[in-house]
């Protein structure tokens, strides 16, 4: 559109051909002549001047064409993040697997462990079936999650824009984490998505352009200088003084609207209440953009956080099933109480995976708000 706009700026040449065949009567009708007449014709039009119509008519598409690539920039970060998201929700499953495994391990040692006491008499059965209560229900959260890390498989695979029976391995869910990785205040963040981000950039763009189609209108109805000149030959048959003739002309043409029924005064208003329309749109992106960066900045300080607490949180459950685990073989604690520190350890373990994956999470959707993904 751009280009097309330009070609203003630039002559128009055109090239006719022409053949006629005519019959004509003189002296009442007492002679007929008939003469065939061809030949080609070129026409020449260039506007000169027109008091900006066709700059602004330029303009406006240049700052389309920024403002398109600017929602093509959007699109990319969108498919980016999703992209991202996906990937770790499938790093997430298969970390939760992998931690129901081992779950899964110790409650199979916790069953072996009751059928041994049971045997040796110091032990009952409901020890035993409540052991293997516990088993089957971590069997039950492995088989659950094979099928979701199956699915994410797939569905990263769809994300990544291929089929999702296409064969490929990713890495694991990082342990050790940067999170002193955002440095930045939540203040300088928002000041870079105010100039970074590329769909507020689109829209500003486009109110810009806006503004510059009022220009456009109001030069509809001011004047223009136009040039314009044409150049034949003509062939004649039969040739009776001269086998062809040549012509030519050149003139100058000064179009200056006077009356139009009041159809540019009514353009040039409409064209301003769009431009304003535009610039409210604009204003109001920005302040959803705001929001969004102050909500996944702090969204990544509270990752940050839950990460150190899960870390915690998981110390402990590992110690306490540690302390329950050896009071049952000494024969002083219950099974109970070994089943629930169980319990509580495989519930940290989710818990600390869950952050791990909730600040990656986070951070991708920051550096979307913040329009450097």
């Amino acid at each position: 559109q751009l280009g097309s706009d330009r070609a203003a700026y630039y002559p128009s040449l055109d090239l006719n051909a022409n053949a006629a065949r005519t019959k004509q009567s003189a002296l009442g009708g007492q002679f007929d002549y008939q003469l065939t007449s061809y030949g080609p014709e070129l026409n020449l039009l260039y506007l000169l001047f027109d008091l900006g119509g066709r700059a602004a008519d330029a303009e406006s598409s240049r700052l389309a064409l920024l403002a398109a690539d600017w929602t093509h920039t959007s699109v990319v970060q969108d498919v980016i993040l999703g992209v991202q998201q996906t990937y770790v929700e499938y790093l997430n499953a298969r970390a939760q697997l992998e931690a129901a495994r081992t779950s899964l391990t110790q409650a199979e040692t916790t069953l072996e462990a009751a059928r041994s006491r049971r045997e040796a008499g110091v032990a009952t059965i409901a020890d035993v079936l409540q052991a293997q209560t516990a088993m089957s229900q971590e069997q039950l959260a492995v088989d659950r999650l094979s099928g979701r890390v199956l699915a994410l498989r797939g569905a990263l695979a769809t994300a990544m824009g291929l089929p999702a029976t296409t064969p490929y391995d990713v890495g694991e869910l990082p342990a050790e984490l940067p999170l002193d990785f955002a440095s930045k205040t939540v203040e300088e963040l928002i000041a870079q998505a105010q100039a970074a981000r590329p769909d507020l950039a689109a829209v500003r763009l486009q109110a810009e352009r806006a503004d510059v189609r009022i220009r456009s209108v109001r030069a509809d109805g001011l004047p223009s200088l136009i040039a314009a000149a044409d150049a034949s030959r003509t062939y004649y048959d039969p040739s009776t003084f001269a086998s062809y003739g040549d012509s030519w002309s050149a003139r100058l043409a000064l179009r200056i609207p006077l009356f139009t029924g009041f159809e540019t005064k009514y353009n040039v208003q409409k064209a301003k209440q769009e431009a304003a329309v535009a610039a409210a749109q604009a204003d109001t992106l920005e302040q959803p953009v705001i929001l969004q960066v102050w909500t996944s900045y702090y969204g990544l300080q509270t990752a940050t956080q839950l990460v150190k607490t899960s870390r915690d949180l998981l110390a402990s459950a590992e110690q306490s099933e540690r302390v329950a685990s050896g009071r049952y073989r000494e024969g002083v604690g219950t099974i109970i109480d070994l089943l629930a520190a169980q319990a509580a350890l495989a519930d940290a373990r989710a818990e600390e995976i869950l952050a791990r994956s909730s600040w990656f999470y986070a951070l991708a959707q920051l550096a979307r708000d913040v329009g450097v993904a």
